[in-house]
C-alpha cells in the first residue's frame, strides 16, 4: 500500500489541482501522473503541471481507438476496427511492435488490454474468450466460452487486468472477475459501468450523476465528493481524478 492515498478516510472531499485547456473526447491518467487527453485518431500527452510533453497521431490506425496507458513505457493502442494493436514508448514513438490480429488468425477482436510482463488480453466476441499473448506475441492461454460459463448474453465494453485480477465490464450485468489465467472467480453486481477505472484497491464508477468508490477488498462503497459537478469521461490513478469537460481536462487531488 506504499504511496496509496486512496484510503477510506480520503475518499471523501476532492479539490480541483489544475485545469488543462485541450479539446478531447476521453482522458487517461498513468501512474506517473501523466495525463492523456484523447481525441479521434490523437493521443496528446501532458505531464503532472499540465505541460505539452508530446503527441501522436496516425489516421491509419482509424478514429475508434481504445488506450490503456497501465504501462506507462508501453502504452496499447487498439483499434477493433482495423483490428491493429500498436504500442508507444514514453514519448508516444511507436515501437517495433505490433499485431494485426487478422494476420494471428482472428475474425474479431472488440477489446484489448495490458497485462503483466508486457503481455496483452484480447476478447473474442465469436467465441467468447480471453486470450493472453505473451510479450513475443505468443498466445499463453486463452479462457473457456464465458457465455457458457456465465449462462447469459454477454456483451462486455472494456477490459483490464489489476493485481493479478482481470475485469470485463458488461452494462447490463456488472463486472465480472478472472484470475490471470482466465478463470472465472465472480460478478460485481453493479451494473451500467461501460468503462472501468481500476486502482489499486477500488474500482470507480457513476451512479445518478455522483461519482462512487468501491473497495475491492470488502465491497464497501464510498461518495468521492468534487468541488464541481461530476462528468464524464474521467480517469483515476493513485492519487489524482481527471475529469474530462470536452474543451479542458479538471485535474482533481484529495483535501488535506
Amino acid at each position: 500500500m506504499g504511496g496509496l492515498v486512496l484510503q477510506a478516510q480520503k475518499l471523501g472531499e476532492w479539490k480541483q489541482k489544475r485545469i488543462i485547456d485541450v479539446e478531447s473526447i476521453d482522458v487517461r491518467i498513468d501512474q506517473l501522473n501523466n495525463v492523456y487527453a484523447l481525441e479521434r485518431a490523437q493521443i496528446e500527452k501532458f505531464d503532472s503541471d499540465g505541460k505539452l510533453l508530446t503527441r501522436y497521431s496516425n489516421k491509419l490506425i482509424g478514429e475508434d481507438i481504445q488506450v490503456d496507458v497501465s504501462n506507462p513505457m508501453k502504452v496499447l493502442v487498439f483499434s477493433p476496427n482495423q483490428m491493429r494493436l500498436v504500442f508507444l514508448d514514453s514519448r508516444l514513438g511507436e515501437l517495433r511492435d505490433e499485431a494485426n490480429l487478422f494476420r494471428l488468425g482472428f475474425q474479431q477482436i472488440s477489446l484489448a488490454a495490458t497485462s503483466h510482463s508486457n503481455g496483452f488480453w484480447l476478447y473474442d466476441p465469436i467465441n467468447f474468450k480471453l486470450i493472453r499473448f505473451d510479450q513475443h506475441f505468443k498466445k499463453e492461454r486463452e479462457s473457456m466460452n464465458l457465455a457458457q460459463i456465465l449462462r447469459l448474453e454477454f456483451y462486455p465494453t472494456d477490459l483490464k487486468e489489476l493485481d493479478n485480477r482481470v475485469y470485463l465490464t458488461d452494462p447490463s450485468h456488472g463486472v465480472f472477475v478472472f484470475d490471470i489465467y482466465g478463470n472465472y472467480l465472480k460478478r460485481i453486481p453493479i451494473k451500467g459501468i461501460v468503462q472501468l477505472k481500476l486502482t489499486n484497491d477500488y474500482m470507480f464508477f457513476q451512479k445518478a450523476s455522483v461519482l462512487f468508490a468501491l473497495n475491492l477488498r470488502d465491497q464497501s462503497e464510498n461518495r468521492v465528493q468534487l468541488t464541481a459537478d461530476f462528468a464524464q469521461p474521467f480517469d483515476v490513478n493513485r492519487s489524482l481524478i481527471a475529469l474530462n469537460m470536452g474543451k479542458e481536462i479538471i485535474i482533481y487531488a484529495p483535501k488535506p
